[in-house]
């Protein structure tokens, strides 16, 4: 039972929480970007306002004596001067919303408004700087100037520029929560999409689990990482049918091939019990019945070594001189039939495996070769080194192989001659064997065969590096004929 949200939702809103994210990033830097020259742009404001009061001072000065000096009254009356062109200016500029106030040494302070009184606490900021003061729950920009010891603030309303940036603030939230909605179903929708492959490779999965392995996942026509898994799991497929297919046949045929000598012993002890006592009979059905026993005691040891050879463990590693052991090989098996026996072998043929198993490969191969020809006909073996390969050839020239029975030559239970009896045609293990121990060696075995013509058996097997520090194997004299 699934748990938790499906992929497509997990994957949607984590695709619809990134883009409102990148959104939102977005929009939060433009507000800050705002934010900072709405700022800017009240503190220079503030400074600007500061610096046109203190200017206000400048624009007019007491006329200087006539002798170049100053009189008395004159000193006197210059601060009155100064102050009246300050208080003049503060009433011009009492009504713009500015909040302007001035600090003059040996005057008494001075503002446009009863709200500007309160910049007079701000005397000390620095001139230049700007800072945010809230004055009745208003908030104001305020910047100071100075001016031959005179100190003159400042102060700008920031009510209508924040409203401003609040407003953009707002429209961004809204932006971002209307976004969210055609993005989710985007990023569903497209994840959907996406994934609909493998909800059908799960519903053909589940009809495999049923029992139906001809069904498979692709082809699926996103060309992505989901349609490189159908074709691994359709790969799977093809060998896991294969590979139930052998086994139903392997369990079939290994079934007939033991139950056939059973009952023809059963038989024959059955029919001699039933006709009395006759010893000759009863010997007779006895040799019978032995004779079947000892085949399914070899059917039974066939495949006992052909399971042993397709076990996990890998083969001996030996160096195994080819070319010698077949020279050894034929002389043993010219008790097998009245044969021309020929064999043709190089003097450095050597592979690194199992001597035992490529001798069983080469009996097996040689007493196939004895059952499909006649007294008098030819039988060869001839062993090549062909730079890293070591090729072992063994060919006659008796009845051939039907061409249809080349591609499964090599499978469990197969006979190049169905018509022939069990006590010359075999089980049919034999070239199984052969392919198994060839395989497990890292190498090939192949047949070719003209009907009428004989057939040539082809095993190649990857040839051994010798060392000089290894000892020397016994060399094989020059082709030789047997």
């Amino acid at each position: 039972m699934r748990r938790g949200l499906a992929i497509r939702t997990r994957l949607a809103i984590v695709s619809a929480t990134l883009a409102v994210g990148v959104l939102a990033a977005g929009l939060l830097t433009v507000y800050l970007i705002d934010r900072r020259q709405v700022d800017q742009s009240l503190a220079t404001s503030a400074r600007r306002a500061a610096g046109d009061l203190a200017d206000s001072t400048l624009h007019r000065a007491p006329p200087p004596d006539s002798s170049g000096g100053t009189d008395d009254a004159a000193k006197e009356s210059r601060p009155e001067s100064r102050d009246e062109l300050v208080t003049a200016y503060l009433q011009a500029r009492s009504g713009g919303g500015q909040l302007l106030a001035s600090v003059v040494p040996g005057a008494r302070p001075r503002a446009n408004t009863l709200l500007a009184r309160r910049l007079w606490l701000q005397r000390d900021l620095p001139p230049g700087a700007a800072k945010r003061i809230e004055i009745e729950g208003e908030d104001y920009v305020v910047a100071a100037a100075t001016r031959n010891g005179s100190r003159f603030l400042a102060a700008v309303p920031a009510g209508d520029a924040d409203a401003g940036v609040r407003t953009l603030l707002d429209a961004m939230l809204v932006v971002c929560l209307v976004g969210l909605v055609p993005a989710t179903g985007a990023a569903w929708l497209v994840t959907r999409r996406a994934l609909a492959p493998l909800s059908r490779i799960a519903q053909r999965a589940s009809r495999v689990t049923g029992g139906d392995l001809s069904v498979r996942m692709g082809p699926v026509r996103s060309h992505d990482e989901i349609a490189d898994v159908a074709d691994a799991i359709d790969a799977m497929l093809d060998r896991l049918e294969g590979a139930f297919a052998a086994q139903r046949r392997f369990v079939h045929d290994a079934s007939h091939e033991l139950r056939t000598p059973l009952t023809i012993a059963r038989g024959h002890l059955e029919t001699a019990l039933a006709g009395g006592r006759d010893p000759a009979g009863l010997e007779a059905a006895a040799q019978v019945a032995i004779s079947e026993l000892d085949r399914m005691a070899r059917l039974v040891e066939s495949l006992l070594r052909l399971a042993r050879t397709g076990a996990d463990d890998p083969p001996l590693r030996d160096v195994v001189d080819v070319g010698e052991l077949a020279v050894r090989v034929v002389a043993r098996s010219r008790v097998l039939g009245e044969r021309t026996w020929r064999v043709d072998a190089d003097p450095d043929a050597a592979i690194a495996g199992d001597a035992g198993a490529i001798e069983q490969v080469l009996l097996n191969l040689l007493s196939n070769a004895v059952r499909h020809t006649s007294p008098g006909q030819a039988i060869g073996v001839r062993v090549k080194a062909r730079g890293d390969t070591v090729v072992l050839e063994v060919s006659d020239s008796g009845e051939g192989i039907d061409p249809e029975l080349l591609p499964t030559l090599f499978d469990r239970f197969t006979r190049a001659d169905a018509a022939r009896g069990r006590d010359t045609g075999g089980a049919g293990l034999g070239l199984a064997i052969c392919r198994a121990i060839v395989e497990a060696h890292g190498g090939t075995i192949a047949a070719a065969s003209t009907r009428g013509r004989g057939a040539t058996f082809t095993v190649e097997l990857p040839r051994a590096a010798v060392s000089a520090s290894e000892p020397a194997m016994r060399p094989v004299s020059p082709p030789t004929h047997v």
